[in-house]
């Protein structure tokens, strides 16, 4: 068919354009080993937009709305990507620090882009071999550094609060995110029981069971000083043994394929939020390429190494890459119906029939 024709010339088009601007951008920036990943991305992205421009220009008459339109078109995909502002600094009342806001999961540069981000810096040829030993120490340090710091800090505030008969809503509070924490913690770390959990609430809560769950905590902060010592240890010797051949080659090749502006996006390091309590829980902020999200649909943090689909963790790329590709194919869908031109049709018919009304009155 005709359409299907257009579509075809134009993915085409799309696919040498990409080629051309992976071969010549790769190369000037220095980008190594990334080629066919940037490419996929490029054209899966490319192909949406020209979906999009053809249902724009099948539905609207005037080219100078077209031309008017573009930009609002064009501008969210800049603004919106997650890469200018974070998602949760736009507009509190519609994100969540857990996830991204539906506005966000709308923007296909916004999936193009954390596609590319988070495989250039897990699967790079030097981090590929350090990824699991750096998430190994991430998880360790965090819940050494801060998580069990900031819930002993409640503990104590709560031991506090019940001296002083000062237990309020913020002591309340306290409490829930203490139980919660501990609650999940209990799911992840085998081994180390918890008997006391069910006396977490205000009205069974005391200073013995805020003891028991002070010392649990410096329990497990052992555990994590272990672990990240392990697996920090077992980090420093696979350098050791790469880098004791020829340890030029080794800064050279950790030159060429490590980007310490990227780790910085994809770690949040430059952000001085370690954590924050969100609804009775406590949100990692740092390193968000590090920790799996929540198993929900689709739904993960930015730059999440994975995402749930279908009942299974996959990559974000593979993830990112079928989430443009399904858009792609509804906007094809919307083309072929011409759904958006009946809507404008609609439209116009019911307002011409108010004119008609008034006119006649």
């Amino acid at each position: 068919s005709y359409l299907m024709s257009k579509v075809t010339v134009q993915f085409s088009i799309s696919a040498i354009q990409a080629f051309a601007f992976v071969l010549v951008g790769n190369s000037i920036t220095g980008i190594k080993g990334m080629n066919f990943e940037y490419w996929l991305v490029l054209f899966s992205a490319w192909a949406a937009s020209n979906m999009l421009g053809l249902v724009i220009s099948d539905s609207f008459k005037a080219v100078v709305t077209i031309y008017i339109l573009i930009p609002f078109l064009v501008i969210p995909q800049i603004i919106l990507s997650g890469i200018i502002v974070k998602y949760e600094k736009l507009n509190p009342n519609l994100s969540s620090p857990t996830s991204i806001p539906i506005y966000g999961e709308m923007i296909i540069a916004r999936w193009g882009y954390e596609a590319l981000a988070v495989k250039q810096f897990m699967y790079n040829d030097y981090e590929r071999e350090l990824y699991d030993f750096d998430k190994r120490r991430s998880i360790a340090r965090f819940k050494r550094d801060y998580w069990c710091s900031e819930l002993i800090g409640k503990v104590d505030h709560l031991l506090t609060d019940l001296k002083t008969d000062k237990f309020d809503e913020n002591s309340i509070a306290d409490l829930e995110v203490l139980r919660n924490e501990i609650e999940m913690e209990l799911k992840i770390i085998v081994g180390i029981d918890f008997k006391d959990l069910d006396s977490l609430v205000p009205e069974k809560v005391n200073p013995e069971s805020l003891s028991a769950v002070r010392k649990w905590l410096e329990l497990v902060n052992k555990i994590y000083i272990r672990e990240y010592n392990k697996a920090n240890n077992d980090r420093d010797a696979i350098i050791t043994a790469a880098s004791q051949l020829n340890p030029e080659a080794f800064i050279k090749f950790k030159e060429d394929y490590f980007n310490l502006s990227l780790e910085e996006f994809v770690t949040n390091s430059k952000d001085g939020t370690r954590l924050l309590e969100y609804k009775g829980r406590l949100i990692q902020k740092l390193d968000p390429i590090y920790f799996d999200p929540d198993p929900r649909f689709l739904k993960a943090h930015f730059y999440a190494p994975r995402k749930m689909l279908f009942g299974r963790y996959i990559d974000t790329f593979i993830v990112n890459i079928l989430v443009i590709w399904s858009m792609t194919i509804l906007t094809y869908l919307a083309l072929y119906f011409r759904l958006l031109k009946r809507l404008l049709d609609s439209i116009e018919e019911w307002s011409d029939h108010r004119k008609g009304l008034v006119a006649a009155d």
